[in-house]
């Protein structure tokens, strides 16, 4: 008792039981009204909160877990969140995102290989010459 094989297409979906079909249909509605009622959810209070009051990267609830010397009472536990969030955000501002000398000038930019590519092709067509020579270099208009 081999069935015969569905043509492709549109016809094979006579040949599909009416049970599947209503499964898929109710599946991919079920889907529907999931994406639908996706704005109105909300998340638990602990996980909008984490933002506001805990420290940063770090669960507070392995705060209190692991490290129970840092937060023995309110006040303690603020002046240590404090403390390393000030940490933090100074060590972001002066330990990666102003690192000295690292090409924050124009004279000791990283010049990538496109810049390069465009830099060969203005050189050979003497467009970098002319581009140079007309350069303002300084902000004032010289008094002379």
């Amino acid at each position: 008792s081999s069935r015969p094989a569905a043509p492709p297409g549109p016809a094979a979906q006579q040949f599909r039981p009416a049970a599947l079909r209503t499964a898929t249909a109710s599946a991919m509605f079920g889907l529907l009204r999931l994406a639908a009622a996706a704005p109105r959810l909300r998340l638990p209070a602990a996980v909008t909160g984490a933002r506001v009051t805990s420290l940063p990267f770090i669960p507070t609830d392995w705060v209190f877990r692991f490290a129970p010397f840092i937060c023995r009472d309110r006040v303690r536990f603020l002046l240590r969140f404090n403390q390393i969030s000030f940490a933090m955000g100074f060590g972001f501002f002066y330990l990666w995102a102003h690192t000295p000398y690292k090409c924050d000038h124009y004279e000791g930019f990283y010049e990538s290989p496109l810049y390069n590519f465009v830099k060969a092709d203005l050189e050979k067509t003497g467009q970098l010459e002319e581009n140079v020579r007309i350069k303002v270099k300084h902000f004032y208009p010289h008094t002379e």
